[in-house]
């Protein structure tokens, strides 16, 4: 449209292609609805409708009373315009409400269904009005409605034109939108009055329906002086029954501008609401001082007789409906009409009944037929019928068309919040014209004067306090409830509504809200103070000057000792705060309206405080979030200076409070790196902050937390001010049974004190062992070594003991765990006792590292199964596999011979690595798998070197030797096995080879054939030939080394440790050339002597002559000093890949 006064759009044309929609009833809403909805299936267009009766004022339902034929409807019943059991109160009665809909009808709806708007539902309106939007395209009629958005929900009322001009000629409230409805629209408006034929339809209609509703079904008219009374008394009340339309904006008695009227009987309201929503709304109850006196004098009352939710295809709509229901007999539910039989039902009327029906989910229509007010018939007629009826023939397809095509145009132009929109279509005119009053009405001189505007705020702000008050409300839908508060507050005039725009206060972020609330708290901590009549006698205290933190010495406050007698005191304190001890410096009266405000106004600064420490917590600012918390104790501390009854809420605070606290300290102990920025941010003080402190101490000294939110430099304080913090968090909620009210809070406190005495026990064991590592002269355990372990146990075991009484297994295991490794400190504590060279595996190390496997064994029964918590499983059977391994090494290397037998310490061993073996898990993938590898394979290695050893120096027992030279068989096959898996070991490799051979040489020396000798020698040279992989990766990394990668190699060198023992390779290659020449030489001999006496062996031979060819190689190689590590190990690689091919050979050709 041209003039951009207009603020307006034009409608499609009517009819257009359904848009796409989404099902959004809930899961409930569906259930319910199954029983009592419909789907209808019209002339092949299948059309989607389900009803859901959300509220009914009306009687259960009651039978028609079918007239008889000649009944004169002009004449009224006796029961007419008269109250009945059957017609249930008067106005909303089986007949339907016959009063004319009032212009905030939606918004009556709206309130009493607050969950569905602005999400569940797509439009909010009466009947009538949907009825004559989707006749848009059939009608001439004038259409006139207001339009409001809310999130995603259209609200519909109709605006009477002519009963707004007719109060705008009275009061001049409308003048601006009757000039511009006369400039654009209508120039020659006027009143248009009701015909007497209309009146005269509405009165028989009236007593038809009284008349079907009597009992005895028979007509009983009345005298007709009664007649015309009760005739002219119904039309002069239906003349007056136009819409209701209030000032444009009426001062609710609640909100009044005298400051005295609105504090009478009021008193100040206690917290209901949790630790961290600050200048959250109150609660529903405490709307009404806000704005219900406002609803009830703009008329917002739901007076339909029933609100049902309505299903249209993919369209959600709550309606309010007056339709007058019968049912009882064959007709459970039917609707009741009356036609002049001599005037066809046209299209409009058809498309009326049909809609009506299905709102209200009635199947059938039942049609009485007149003809001058006599019944002349009845008909039953099917809903489903009725777009097939003669004369009233319509598209349902058409119907849905159209309601999703206004639907759609609509919300794409009603776009924004608290705007009200008017959509327009003149008489005879096909275009539908939608305007933004809103936009017009600001540029009046008063832009407060549109009614809807105090409506529009009121259920805005009702939708974000509902929103707000849900229990599973999302953080992401607090962007909404900005959104929808900030559009409310607009609306309002400050000036005439200071209180919503006061109390609730809609800011960015949280530090943006809790800084507004704790400017509301400073004003009005001012105004308290000021009223306190023995100010004067006070000293006068500079608000310009900082209070000082009142540090102490370290020394002086004795550390954690010193917290102890704090403690006390504050466990003291809190036991008189039960007995309702009251201690004000300021003399306020305990009861006074100053007293009770004071407490609100500190409690309200300590939440926010509390908000804005957890905040900064969130921010890992902790020096930040320590000042924040020391404010919000210290604000507490005056409360409970102040306060005569404690309730149970406030020390839940308390304690949420110091849970708080020692999270900060736990944090400031464990970031000591950036200590000096967190001592910045801890010291610097706002104004506002050093204000309120100085109204504090006005009460209290506001050192009662004072130990807890010290900023110490020492560790071990901090951590032990952080323990004593959830300590005392601990103890408050033992008072009260607070424990059993608040089990969650009550966890976490717990599952937090035993975090921090596990923290506090691993910082005393690293002490211990940071002393064990300097000790050098004394050998022996010193007494503060010892101190150290018993302090370490004991926080180690009341955390474990934290942990079970909340059945937290895992973190249980986890300290069960670390008991375990302190264990294992101090079995190595004892190992240094003695000379080095007579050292023995001491008594004490035994005992503590069977105390180190006891509480490993504890953790894993803890535990249960593996799949409680895999990663913590895995990793106590990594520690109770690696304490038995330290112990079967140190017995195996330290031998206490002078207590014990070789043959009980050798079964030891044994017992000890085998239990090793069966907590080491080679099998499964995992980051720890290679480590377990190794583990294992230096089991077997060690073991078969013990075997082998036993074997060495036993004799005698030939049973014995036999199954000594079975295990150490046994376990070096093992090893190499497990050592050829891992691409970082060769030299351990290479070394269980070698043993493996010089053990084939022990055995060769008992032996007395050549036949078995060779047999020895072939099985040791394949033992060598089989060496060749721990060569290979010895070669890559070398060649890695120089820098020499070749092309194929470049995966395997990555996965390579990083350096290699070159003495240690240079060692091992030494006697492997020694080994192998040996063998060669040996395997020579034998062979030559056993050819002289067979010549017809000529596997024989050939190896022979491969030996004798390999041996000259071998020792031409040796004999060259000059060459460097890689080339010799090239060569034995050569070497080992030329016997290796010579044995496969000489195989083959036995075949």
């Amino acid at each position: 449209m041209g003039d951009a006064k207009e603020a307006g759009a034009e409608g499609p044309p009517a009819g257009a292609a359904a848009r796409e929609g989404l099902s959004l009833l809930s899961q409930a809403e569906s259930e319910e609805s199954s029983a009592q909805g419909s789907a209808l299936f019209l002339g092949g267009n299948e059309v989607k409708s389900r009803a859901v009766v959300k509220y009914s004022s009306a009687p259960p339902r009651t039978a028609f009373a079918r007239l008889e034929e000649k009944t004169d409807l002009k004449l009224p019943p006796a029961n007419w315009l008269r109250e009945s059991a059957k017609l249930g109160p008067a106005g909303t009665t089986i007949l339907g409400n016959s009063k004319k809909s009032k212009p905030f009808s939606s918004f009556g709806m709206a309130y009493d269904f607050i969950d569905s708007v602005g999400n569940d539902v797509d439009v909010v309106s009466d009947s009538e009005n949907i009825k004559k939007l989707l006749k848009i395209p059939y009608s001439k009629s004038h259409v006139s409605m207001a339009v409001h958005r809310i999130g995603r929900t259209l609200l519909l009322d109709e605006l009477d034109i002519q009963e707004l001009f007719m109060r705008s000629s009275q009061t001049g409230d409308w003048t601006w939108l009757k000039e511009f409805y006369q400039r654009l629209i209508d120039q020659k408006w006027q009143r248009k009055k009701k015909s007497k034929e209309h009146w005269y339809q509405k009165a028989i209609l009236s007593k038809f329906l009284y008349y079907s509703i009597n009992g005895d079904g028979a007509a009983q008219p009345v005298s007709s002086t009664t007649e015309q009374q009760e005739s002219s008394s119904s039309d002069q009340t239906n003349d007056s029954e136009g819409a209701s339309w209030p000032a444009p904006f009426e001062m609710p008695s609640s909100v009044s501008e005298d400051p005295s009227a609105s504090s009478q009987g009021s008193e100040p309201l206690e917290p209901s609401y949790i630790v961290g929503h600050v200048a959250s709304a109150p609660k529903e109850q405490n709307l009404i001082t806000l704005f219900n006196d406002g609803e009830h004098s703009q008329g917002l009352k739901n007076d339909f007789v029933r609100n049902i939710l309505w299903t249209f295809e993919d369209i959600h709509m709550l309606v309010g409906s007056n339709m007058p229901i019968f049912g009882g007999g064959r007709y459970p539910a039917v609707s009741l009409r009356l036609r002049d039989n001599n005037k066809p039902i046209n299209v409009l009327t058809g498309i009326d009944y049909w809609l009506d029906n299905l709102i209200c989910n009635v199947p059938e229509l039942v049609m009485c037929f007149h003809v001058n007010g006599i019944v002349q018939k009845y008909e039953m007629i099917k809903t489903e019928e009725i777009p097939n009826l003669e004369n009233s023939n319509f598209s349902t397809k058409v119907i849905k068309d159209i309601a999703q095509n206004i639907l759609s145009f609509l919300k794409s132009n009603c776009t924004k919040e608290g705007h009200t929109y008017w959509l327009f279509k003149a008489s005879g005119s096909d275009i539908v014209k939608l305007y933004d009053l809103t936009t017009l009405c600001e540029e009046t001189e008063d832009k407060y004067q549109n009614p809807f505007t105090m409506p529009v705020a009121i259920l805005l702000y009702k939708v974000a306090c509902n929103m707000m008050m849900k229990k599973n409300q999302n953080k992401k839908h607090y962007g909404t409830i900005r959104t929808l508060l900030l559009n409310c507050l607009k609306l309002l005039d400050k000036s005439r509504h200071p209180q919503p725009s006061c109390a609730f206060p809609v800011c960015h972020d949280t530090e943006e809200r809790c800084r507004l609330v704790l400017s509301y708290v400073l004003e009005g901590l001012k105004s308290v103070d000021s009223s306190i009549k023995k100010e004067s006698d006070l000293p006068a205290a500079d608000p310009s000057t900082p209070i000082p933190l009142k540090y102490e010495d370290e020394s002086s406050r004795g550390g954690p000792e010193g917290l102890e007698k704090q403690m006390a005191l504050f466990l003291d304190k809190m036991g008189s705060l039960q007995k309702g001890n009251y201690s004000s410096q300021s003399g306020m009266i305990p009861g006074s309206w100053q007293h009770k405000m004071k407490l609100q106004l500190i409690l309200k600064s300590s939440k926010a405080y509390y908000v804005l420490s957890d905040a900064a917590m969130s921010l890992q600012k902790y020096g930040r979030a320590l000042r924040y918390i020391k404010l919000a104790l210290q604000s507490h501390d005056t409360y409970c200076c102040l306060c005569t009854n404690m309730l149970s809420e406030v020390l839940l605070f308390l304690s949420q409070y110091l849970t708080l606290c020692g999270d900060i300290q736990l944090m400031l102990a464990q970031n000591a790196n950036n200590r000096a920025a967190h001592l910045e941010e801890f010291h610097y003080q706002t104004k506002e902050d050093q204000e309120i402190l100085h109204s504090l101490h006005r009460e209290s000294s506001c050192q009662g937390f004072a130990w807890a939110t010290d900023l110490s430099t020492d560790l071990e304080s901090q951590l032990s001010v952080s323990c004593k913090c959830y300590e005392a968090a601990n103890e408050i909620l033992q008072f009260s049974d607070l424990k059993s009210q608040n089990p969650e809070h009550y966890v976490q406190v717990l599952k937090r004190m035993g975090n921090i005495r596990n923290e506090i026990g691993v910082f005393y064991m690293n002490q211990a062992a940071a002393l064990q590592s300097e000790r050098v002269v004394s050998k022996s355990v010193s007494a503060a070594e010892q101190q150290l372990w018993k302090k370490s146990f004991s926080c180690f075991e009341k955390g474990i003991h934290n942990f079970e009484s909340i059945e937290d297994a895992t973190n249980a295991a986890l300290l069960l765990c670390n008991t375990g490794r302190l264990m294992r400190i101090c079995a190595q504590a004892h190992c240094g006792a003695g000379d080095e060279f007579k050292r023995e595996f001491s008594p004490e190390e035994g005992l503590y590292y069977n105390k180190a496997i006891d509480y490993y064994l504890k953790a894993l029964r803890s535990l249960g199964t593996r799949d409680i918590h895999p990663a913590v499983w895995d990793s106590v059977n990594w520690e109770l596999s690696t304490t038995y391994f330290t112990m079967a090494t140190l017995q195996q290397d330290y031998a206490p011979l002078s207590r014990k037998a070789q043959e009980q310490i050798e079964k030891e061993v044994s017992e000890a690595m085998m239990k090793s073996l069966k907590y080491c898990d080679v099998d499964s993938v995992s980051a720890r798998q290679p480590l377990c590898q190794y583990r294992a394979a230096t089991i077997h290695h060690r073991l078969a070197s013990m075997y082998h050893s036993c074997l060495r120096n036993q004799v005698g027992d030939e049973h014995l030797r036999k199954q000594h030279r079975v295990l150490a068989d046994l376990h070096y096959s093992k090893a190499a096995k497990l050592f050829q898996l891992l691409k970082d070991a060769p030299c351990e490799l290479l070394r269980v080879q070698l043993e493996r051979v010089a053990f084939a040489e022990f055995q060769m020396t008992s032996q007395n054939s050549n036949v078995g000798k060779l047999k020895t020698l072939s099985g040791a040279l394949n033992i060598m030939v089989r060496t060749e992989h721990a060569f290979q990766l010895i070669q890559k990394e070398l060649i890695e080394e120089l820098g020499q990668p070749k092309s194929g190699d470049a995966a395997v060198a990555a996965d390579a440790s990083p350096s290699l023992n070159r003495e240690e390779v240079m060692k091992l290659l030494s006697i492997f050339e020694s080994r192998l020449s040996f063998l060669l030489l040996q395997s020579i001999k034998l062979l030559s002597s056993t050819k002289k006496k067979t010549s017809n062996n000529m596997e024989d031979d050939a190896v022979l002559k491969t030996n004798k060819h390999i041996y000259s190689q071998l020792l031409r190689a040796t004999a060259n000093k000059t060459a460097t590590l890689l080339e010799r190990i090239n060569v034995i690689i050569h070497l080992l890949g030329q016997l290796a091919a010579g044995s496969a050979a000489s195989s083959n050709a036995v075949q």
